[in-house]
């Protein structure tokens, strides 16, 4: 068995076409992230999100990323931050795998997007500090990465990947 096109084609791209995403199209996006797996259940992931057309709530937004991301991210139809619960709520401990469990919701969130012709762009470029001040995220919480999310109409650019045999070894390391 092959991997499955969606995954195969899946690219992050620098530019996106002046095409406006439906707040329903992004609610599907987050009923899908919320299906991943997570330590006991606990979803610790958040999103907080602007469309370019709420101009205020996009620009607080921006103003999150790194000069470098936000030059080439001034326009793109949304733009979201991801946010982890640092302690289980169950428990009130540290809860050392809540990036991964955002991983798993991002990797469900970028198939689902994949499948509606809806590219992501993931940046490890934020300011935490101007996203906790200005996003009000509250103590306990940690803003993680960012997001650009819109339509891509241009040449694939899916980059050439690490082998398998580079990244997969059976026994012991190799």
């Amino acid at each position: 068995m092959a991997v499955i096109d969606l995954i195969k084609e899946r690219f992050s791209p620098y530019e996106f076409a002046d095409k406006a995403i439906s707040q329903s199209d992004l609610n599907t996006l987050f009923e899908a992230a919320g299906k991943a797996a997570s330590a006991f259940n606990e979803q610790p992931w958040r999103f907080v999100y602007a469309l370019r057309e709420d101009e205020q709530a996009f620009k607080v937004i921006h103003e999150c990323l790194v000069e470098g991301n936000q030059g080439w991210t001034a326009n793109v139809p949304a733009l979201m931050i991801t946010v982890v619960s640092k302690n289980y709520a169950k428990n009130g401990n540290l809860n050392t795998v809540a990036q991964h469990d955002l991983g798993l919701a991002v990797g469900n969130l970028s198939v689902q997007a994949q499948s509606m012709g809806i590219y992501l762009h993931q940046m490890a470029g934020i300011i935490p500090q101007n996203a906790i001040e200005k996003l009000n995220i509250p103590e306990g919480y940690e803003p993680v990465t960012a997001i650009a999310l819109g339509y891509y109409e241009g040449e694939s650019g899916v980059k050439e990947r690490v082998p398998v045999s580079e990244i997969a070894f059976k026994g012991v390391w190799k």
